[in-house]
């Protein structure tokens, strides 16, 4: 019965091609979406899962309870987890590891070899299963850092060579160069971890770096837990802090701690610029909600065309039951029909998705991990073709199959038929979707575009940064040149850069009239540092290079006299931004108890962090540096003979270390990666889920006039024009699309606010977004119904009526 029914299915489709072909694209399409999606998913949630303790392993954040709103941060005191051991049974062990960019002085180039490394201590081999293929590194070595090193990095710098057992150097942006002992190499890390690494750095901490201070001071580290088996990390963590509130009485502690699970630091982690390696479970249901959408679509085209044809095929049916076909042997045609379309499509899907499988990777930005297509795809596509098949096919082959015989022999079985209700509905469920993900791809990048172009109360054009570095008795010198150089305007040596962070510390201070404290960042520089940035001044004066109090090198005088370094500390003239002097009423040439330091300028507000976040509390310090960054304001002209005039020179004065650089920029715009992705996300789809629904209402039209082509005959010769008949077949479709507007239009809305919140600075949403949104939908359907319409109504009608 199967073959039989296989064998009229695949007739059928060869005599109505244009049904197939329309099909088969838009659940390919659909499909195909889907597998991508799914392989970003899959992958996405497969990160950290692989080693063997990861259910046992959390990371420790903390929680500074100073501060209105409870800030959280995923360091905390170098000593905690040593403690933490020490204290409570429920501690199997800790490891204090983070993953950072370090350059190795091998190979070939003089500016070394850039990595990103796995800092930790000898404890990381009982938290991570690392596989050991030469030395033996879980011995540590004392007396330097030790080195474990990839079979990529191996393979690339040490061909023919054993490194195990040499020193090598790194190439450090600040300090000297200090040697590594290479103890082992292992395989490489895996793709899917968030300590994502090229070489592992095992090295000892200090006794005193154990220890955990009463009064809350002391150094911060990214550190992880490892828990007994059957230990409640909710009552744990709650002994924790009642532990802590003893270690720090008899004052109440400005710290508690949580306890964060291993797998879930990939995916659940809301803290900027911690980790490089970050994904986002919000932008994770975005996928897989567009992806829905798509598959959605592509299964109500499908539904949609296989109902338009049901009078078409109300005469097959009949004759079928005339000659004895029972109700199970009709749905049973029907069905394998979708199981056929279903079956065509996956496999074309498998094929589109393997070739678009690199673009894939390019877009996410590292290879994918998870294989979509072993052995558990198979499975995957047999169950989601038969329950696609079942699902789209069910209802179309129940009432094919229902009517008796002689009531569609007689051309009755039309009164009996309620699907009108269903085509529409599908039709309005398509341009719901259509013109939801169009708002959303307008939101997003309207968003963009203000983030963009929002005035960030500094100039980050032609603003280029040189990495952090100790440049020594030659700063100044160095400066100096930088500036005489003809593409240069204006140098400035800091510890803070736009895109930093906050500043280069922050602390927390009391607001007048308000209970609880804030936090208020400082940010610090030579004199022209607010001129580099070409900041506006609004009230006051700006630091000047040639008064003594703003190029004081506060840490000669701290190694000198700390009293007077004190004093100065709290004298020494500041800038604040016009928030800061509102917030905290501020005057001019005063000293305040807030701050440290008498504001002399008053500039106006400008964004240290990403508009992400609100404003802040700003202070900028001038003070005189040997460390720090190097900000290079360079001329509008020929910005590429600059760089190379700066490298020269860099060269010349600093020939050890590597010549490395940003455009600020770029490390601005960087900020907004996610949402960058996320826009060619939507703007994709967008594309594609509009071709698909035009594509199903191009299908759908063209049904409608095959059934109307007589009606179409008769208007014509009662002397119906070729607009009057055109407008005839294409109103019901466009009242079906401004329906679907209206759905559409605060279901959008109401998505896209919620996910404007996360922006402190954001546009609103106009009224002319859900317009344009719908003018662009409502365009390409006219088009699409109008472009069938038009060539029905200049049939010939006595064509249609010949049979009459």
């Amino acid at each position: 019965m199967f073959t039989k029914n296989l064998l009229i299915t695949w007739r059928g489709l060869w005599r109505n091609k244009t049904y197939a072909v329309i099909n088969l694209i838009g659940l390919s399409a659909g499909i195909t979406a889907c597998l991508l999606v799914a392989a970003i998913v899959l992958d996405e949630l497969s990160y950290d899962k692989q080693w063997t303790k990861a259910n046992r392993i959390y990371r420790a954040i903390s929680v500074n309870n100073r501060i209105n709103g409870s800030d959280r941060f995923p360091q905390v005191f170098t000593g905690l987890g040593p403690s933490l051991k020490k204290d409570f049974p429920e501690v199997e062990d800790y490891c204090r590891m983070s993953v950072y960019g370090d350059r190795l002085k091998i190979g070939n180039n003089s500016d070394g070899v850039a990595v990103q490394t796995l800092s930790a201590e000898s404890s990381v081999w009982n938290f991570l299963d690392f596989q050991i293929t030469e030395g033996n590194p879980k011995k540590f070595v004392p007396g330097y850092a030790n080195l474990v090193i990839t079979e990529k990095i191996k393979q690339q710098y040490f061909r023919g060579q054993n490194p195990v057992g040499k020193i090598y150097y790194n190439m450090p942006e600040y300090g000297d160069p200090q040697p590594y002992l290479v103890t082992g190499v292992i395989k490489a890390l895996p793709v899917n971890t968030h300590l994502r690494a090229d070489v592992i750095l095992i090295a000892s901490y200090r006794p005193k770096d154990d220890l955990l201070a009463k009064e809350e001071y002391g150094t911060f580290s990214t550190q992880y837990l490892m828990l007994k088996p059957g230990t409640d990390t909710k009552n744990f963590s709650k002994k924790i802090n009642a532990w802590y509130a003893k270690v720090t009485a008899p004052n109440k502690p400005g710290y508690s701690f949580q306890l964060q699970p291993f797998e879930d630091v990939y995916l659940r982690s809301d803290f900027a610029g911690v980790q490089s390696v970050q994904g986002s479970m919000r932008n994770l249901y975005i996928f897989i909600a567009v992806a829905a959408l798509l598959l959605l679509i592509a299964c109500f085209n499908f539904m949609t065309l296989t109902t338009s044809r049901v009078f078409s095929r109300m005469h097959e049916t009949g004759v079928r039951k005339v000659l004895g076909a029972s109700k199970p042997q009709l749905m049973s045609r029907y069905l394998t029909e979708s199981l056929v379309f279903f079956s065509m499509a996956f496999v074309l899907a498998g094929l589109l998705s393997k070739l678009f499988m690199p673009y894939l990777e390019t877009y996410i930005g590292h290879q994918l991990v998870f294989n979509l297509y072993g052995f558990g795809f198979v499975w995957l596509a047999v169950i989601a073709v038969l329950g696609m098949s079942l699902l789209t096919g069910l209802y179309p082959a129940w009432y094919l199959s229902r009517p008796e015989p002689m009531v569609i022999l007689r051309s009755q079985a039309t009164t009996g038929f309620k699907l009108n209700w269903l085509k529409k509905s599908l039709v309005v469920g398509q341009f719901v979707i259509s013109i939801g993900i169009i708002i959303a791809t307008l939101v997003v990048h309207y968003q963009l575009s203000y983030l963009d172009k929002a005035d960030v109360g500094f100039d980050k054009n032609n603003l280029i940064k040189l990495s952090f570095n100790n440049w020594g008795k030659n700063a100044e010198v160095f400066k100096q040149q930088l500036e005489a150089l003809p593409g240069v305007e204006t140098v400035s040596i800091a510890s803070w850069y736009p895109g930093a962070g906050a500043g280069y510390m922050s602390t927390e201070i009391n607001v007048p009239g308000q209970s609880g404290k804030i936090q208020a960042n400082y940010i610090r520089g030579d004199a022209d540092l607010p001129a580099v940035l070409k900041v506006k001044l609004t009230n006051g004066r700006l630091f000047d290079r040639n008064l003594r109090t703003d190029v004081v090198d506060f840490d000669s005088v701290m190694r000198s006299d700390e009293k007077r370094a004190d004093e100065l500390m709290h004298s020494r003239p500041v800038i604040v931004t016009d928030y800061t002097v509102r917030l905290l009423n501020l005057k001019l040439n005063n000293r305040v108890a807030n701050v440290e330091g008498i504001p002399v300028g008053v500039i106006s507000n400008f964004h240290n962090e990403s508009l992400h976040f609100g404003m802040k509390p700003c202070i900028i310090r001038a003070e005189k540096l040997t460390e720090g960054y190097i900000l290079i304001r360079l001329k509008n002209n020929h910005p590429g003979n600059s760089l190379t005039s700066i490298n020269t020179l860099f060269k010349a004065t600093y020939p050890e270390k590597p010549f490395l650089y940003e455009w600020i920029n770029d490390v601005v715009n960087a900020q907004y990666q996610n949402e960058a992705k996320l826009k060619q996300l939507f703007f994709s789809f967008s594309m594609l889920i509009v071709f698909l629904a035009c594509l199903g209402l191009f299908g759908l039209i063209t049904f409608t006039a095959q059934q109307r082509v007589k009606e179409i005959g008769i208007r014509k010769v009662l002397g119906a024009s070729v607009a009057n008949v055109a407008a005839l077949l294409s109103a019901d479709f466009v009242k079906l699309v401004l329906l679907a507007m209206l759905i559409a239009t605060p279901l959008a809305g109401y998505i896209m606010s919620r996910w404007l919140q996360d922006f402190a600075f954001r546009i609103n949403l106009s009224w002319w977004m859900f317009g344009l949104a719908g003018a662009i939908t409502m365009f390409i359907a006219v088009i699409t119904v109008s472009t069938k319409a038009i060539k029905a109504a200049t049939a010939n009608p006595v064509k249609s009526l010949r049979s009459e």
